[in-house]
């Protein structure tokens, strides 16, 4: 087992993190930010709402931020996606690395061997309905009855 601190136990633990409390690097997001800023000729304060300016001064003091801040700061004071801030690196942190397993016994769950994925999911739920006769659940919006 790799010792603390060493990359590989500190990506494993990553990736148990939810997805939005997974961390980014704050540099990008602090340049694109206060470039922005620079490019409008107004003062941060004034771009953005105090939490998320609070937001970016944790963010620029610990040298990380959120998935789920940086995605906010990007869409609602950037209007970007976060890859356009991040790339790569920010599909990295964001993909699920859950491994997809075989399918589960029908019946015991909606979901194959524990992976929750939506795909793996709806493939077990046909195979469940297929095996038991009955029509797979609709997963489309619209309205429900009373």
């Amino acid at each position: 087992m790799p010792a603390a601190g060493t990359p590989g136990r500190r990506a494993s633990r990553r990736l148990q993190q939810p997805t939005d409390q997974r961390p980014l690097p704050a540099s990008p997001l602090v340049a694109a930010v206060r470039g922005y800023a620079r490019r409008r000729q107004q003062p941060l304060d004034q771009l953005m709402r105090p939490w998320l300016l609070r937001a970016i001064q944790q963010a620029e003091h610990t040298g990380e931020v959120t998935v789920l801040t940086g995605e906010r700061v990007c869409d609602e004071v950037l209007g970007w996606h976060p890859r356009m801030v991040w790339g790569q690196l920010y599909d990295q942190a964001v993909i699920d690395a859950t491994p997809h397993r075989g399918p589960a016994p029908p019946g015991t769950t909606g979901y194959r061997g524990g992976c929750r994925c939506g795909d793996c999911r709806d493939a077990n739920a046909t195979a469940i309905a297929r095996s038991t006769g009955r029509r797979p659940p609709e997963r489309g919006g619209g309205e429900r009855s009373a």
